[in-house]
């Protein structure tokens, strides 16, 4: 083989693995002439739409820098007039008599629950309704459908009538117990793609003598890797910026997300914007590091099925 064959089998730098590089430059130069101004469109649509979401955030980012007369003065300017006080001072800050790191560890034990307990039962029930025949299927994927349609406020009374009749108000159990329902978009999204899984490896499994359990345990649950991991980033994005539950069931451990809301309301009479701004980013914090670590599973392999070519 040739030097020249062997330069042109060598990929040029990293643009065969780069994803962003794939699903931009190298689709519209894989497009054909009608599909260049399309691509070239939804491109900068999305472009547009990035920029409305992160100017808002680079907008708190810079203000939590400032002090709350520069504040006042020029909401816009460059300006490090406060330095990293307002960090500092934000971890020091007392909401309910808990400081902000306080508020980091509710936060992580409530949403730590929570992620588990909702793959748990979104994944037995899910599982149980794309795999399993029974009577009265159909009847209950009609019923979880429509109590998607109902406002969250429509049932909030009668719910927190029940949590309190069980004794499970300013309780955590009694918050992991909310967050347990196995309905819902997870239900759909999992039952999607447990039924895009082949039953051929349950059969060869069951061949072997292998119970239903284990063909969950051992076959099913691996294979759904990627969209339970997926679905437990969504789930714990989600329920970070909860502070809904947190408020009307947690009173006395208040979350990260609580604790940020009760401060703006503590502040409405002594405006200190910028303490607020900076609770806010450090508030932001874990659910940015948590997309960026699992930002390809999230793009990439949500659709991935259970047979491959």
């Amino acid at each position: 083989m040739t030097n020249d064959e062997l330069s042109q089998m060598r990929p040029v730098g990293n643009k065969s693995k780069n994803w962003f590089y794939r699903h931009t430059v190298g689709a519209v130069k894989g497009a054909g002439a009608g599909n260049t101004i399309l691509y070239t469109v939804v491109f900068v649509l999305f472009i547009v739409y990035a920029l409305v979401l992160l100017i808002p955030f680079g907008w708190i980012l810079l203000n939590s820098f400032k002090d709350p007369v520069d504040f006042g003065t020029d909401k816009w300017n460059i300006s490090f007039s406060a330095g990293f006080s307002n960090y500092v001072e934000a971890f020091n800050y007392k909401v309910r008599g808990t400081s902000v790191f306080g508020m980091y560890l509710n936060s992580l034990l409530v949403v730590g629950g929570g992620v588990a307990v909702t793959l748990i039962s979104c994944t037995l029930a899910s599982y149980t309704m794309a795999k399993y025949k029974f009577r009265g299927r159909g009847i209950i994927y009609n019923i979880v459908i429509i109590s998607m349609m109902v406002p969250i406020v429509g049932t909030l009374p009668a719910q927190y009538r029940l949590m309190q009749n069980l004794g499970l108000v300013d309780n955590i159990l009694g918050v992991w117990f909310l967050y347990s329902g196995g309905f819902g978009f997870n239900f759909l999204f999992l039952y999607a793609y447990f039924k895009s899984i082949s039953w051929t490896y349950a059969e060869a499994a069951q061949i072997d003598g292998a119970s239903d359990f284990r063909i969950f345990i051992e076959i099913m649950v691996p294979m759904a890797k990627p969209a339970l991991t997926a679905v437990g980033v969504l789930t714990f994005m989600g329920l970070w910026s909860d502070y809904q539950t947190p408020y009307f069931y947690l009173n006395s451990m208040p979350t990260i997300a609580l604790g940020l809301k009760d401060m703006s309301d503590q502040l409405a009479y002594d405006p200190n914007y910028p303490l607020v701004l900076a609770t806010a980013i450090t508030a932001t914090v874990p659910i940015i590091i948590v997309f960026c670590l699992f930002q390809k599973t999230i793009m990439n392999n949500m659709t991935v099925g259970g047979l491959k070519g």
